[in-house]
């Protein structure tokens, strides 16, 4: 998915956004002059008319001024949120949360590509490096590296190198005309990455490119060639209820052989009660120090949680891994039958005296903005999503609110609110079986698999679990 704000921001609406922030405080030095104004300017936002207000919730208006349109920033920020303030220091309006895509940004091509973050001027050795570890060709160029010079090999990163050349030379100059200067090598590349967003309306074409904006121009190109993210969208988007449902309703079983017949051995042996199986396709591709898993079976529960961010304003990326969670089945659950198989659910005989439930679930993954929201979720959960023997039947809760909800991240996380245990990731191509356990218990999962599949790769990653789920797994309480 290309990157975007929480909130979709069209070229046409950042051209009124970018005009005067009176809603802001404004410094004693800043310049001031008399203007004589239209009054009585509405605004409306995908089609519905917007009520501009201040930060008190006084309404306040637009106007019109020699052939430009001046709304209150503030009210147009909020309304698509994001957030808005004033930097004294540097006299300029700030939208969103400073420096944090730029550090995330950063992070990610670090973590999944090897690229150090850039600073300062970024030289055509140093862009070229960075193409080449993402997967891409070695560029050349000569004089400044700017966003121009450098769009045709951002739009070869992205694959869109067809569409950039069935541009022609009118189309492609009538949209480069606005943001500057650009040669006419460079001008259908261009323009093809501005209609994409490949690079933002609003980057300086024309300035020697800076390590900011190399890494967010970078993240673009990997995100629509398919090797960043793989998400459905924000948490806070209006429509991702309807999106969750859609993905969800789009799972069915799946299965792998190999890993299958693991399984079963490994949950025979006693060494694990059960484990889920994951398949590549769908994984979120998330960074690790921003992101939590959250595992659950019903989709209006995940529907809900998006709610639950919102209100406390937590936002987070979000993706739905389908997941295969296979455990003992007991008979007596059912009065002594094997229940009806589904697209989604199957009861299977694997000895004598034993059946194994296979379901399809879901992670819902989730890449907040700061590691504070990150940090914050754990009690989000606590207070609005877990059952307790003060509210047995989810009283106050969510819908589906759970006695041990599971939730966890790959970076260490503080006791007592978490505990650290052991996802031992056993692989066959593209699929994964996910056996948990604890530090006691890991040594038999592993020797397990080595007995019953040494051809397998097995590689335990530490987990931080929370702590209620936690309880669970060692059987230390209900609760």
């Amino acid at each position: 998915m290309n990157k975007l704000p929480k909130k979709r921001i069209g070229a046409g609406l950042l051209a009124v956004i970018m005009t005067l922030a009176l809603m802001l405080p404004v410094s004693a030095s800043t310049s001031q002059k008399t203007l004589n104004v239209t009054t009585g300017v509405g605004l409306t936002i995908d089609g519905l008319k917007a009520r501009m207000t201040d930060v008190s919730g006084k309404e306040v208006s637009a106007f019109y001024c020699d052939g430009t349109t001046y709304v209150p920033i503030r009210a147009v920020s909020e309304a698509l949120g994001r957030e808005v303030s004033w930097n004294s220091a540097t006299k300029s309006v700030e939208l969103g949360t400073p420096g944090n895509d730029v550090t995330n940004d950063q992070a990610y091509l670090k973590e999944y590509f090897g690229i150090s973050p850039m600073s300062g001027t970024v030289s055509w050795s140093t862009w070229s490096a960075a193409i080449q570890k993402i997967g891409g060709s070695a560029v050349t160029g000569t004089g400044t590296l700017t966003a121009a010079t450098a769009a045709k090999s951002l739009v070869a990163l992205a694959n869109m190198t067809q569409l950039a050349e069935n541009y022609s030379a009118s189309t492609a100059a009538a949209t480069c005309k606005r943001y500057g200067t650009v040669s006419a090598a460079d001008t259908k590349y261009v323009a093809c990455a501005l209609d994409n967003s490949l690079i933002p309306a609003t980057v300086n074409l024309t300035a020697a490119l800076d390590g900011s904006t190399a890494s967010a121009l970078l993240m673009n190109a990997a995100d629509m060639a398919g090797l960043g993210r793989n998400y459905i969208g924000y948490s806070s988007d209006s429509d991702i209820g309807a999106r969750l449902m859609s993905t969800w309703n789009s799972f069915t079983l799946f299965d792998d052989a190999a890993l299958s017949d693991l399984g079963v051995k490994i949950v025979k042996s006693g060494a694990t009660t059960g484990y889920n199986l994951k398949y590549d396709g769908y994984s979120a591709r998330f960074l690790k120090e921003n992101t939590i898993q959250y595992g659950h079976s019903d989709i209006t529960h995940a529907v809900q949680l998006m709610g639950l961010l919102n209100r406390e304003g937590l936002t987070a990326k979000v993706q739905l891994e389908p997941k295969v969670s296979v455990y003992e089945y007991l008979l007596e659950w059912s009065d002594g039958k094997v229940p009806g198989s589904t697209p989604t659910y199957e009861v299977r005989k694997v000895s004598d005296n034993m059946y194994l439930c296979y379901a399809v679930e879901y992670d819902l993954m989730l890449e907040f903005e700061t590691k504070a929201d990150r940090d914050a979720f754990d009690k989000v959960i606590m207070t609005n999503a877990k059952k307790s023997d003060a509210a047995p039947n989810g009283e106050g809760m969510i819908y589906g609110a759970w006695w041990q909800p599971l939730y966890s991240t790959k970076v260490a996380m503080p006791a007592p609110e978490y505990q650290q245990i052991n996802d031992v990731v056993v692989r066959d191509g593209s699929y994964t079986i996910h056996p948990f356990a604890t530090n006691d218990q890991m040594p038999a999962v592993k020797s397990e698999v080595a007995k019953d599949a040494p051809s397998l790769t097995c590689a335990p990653n530490q987990i931080w679990v929370n702590a209620a789920f936690y309880r669970y797994l060692t059987n230390e309480s209900y609760q």
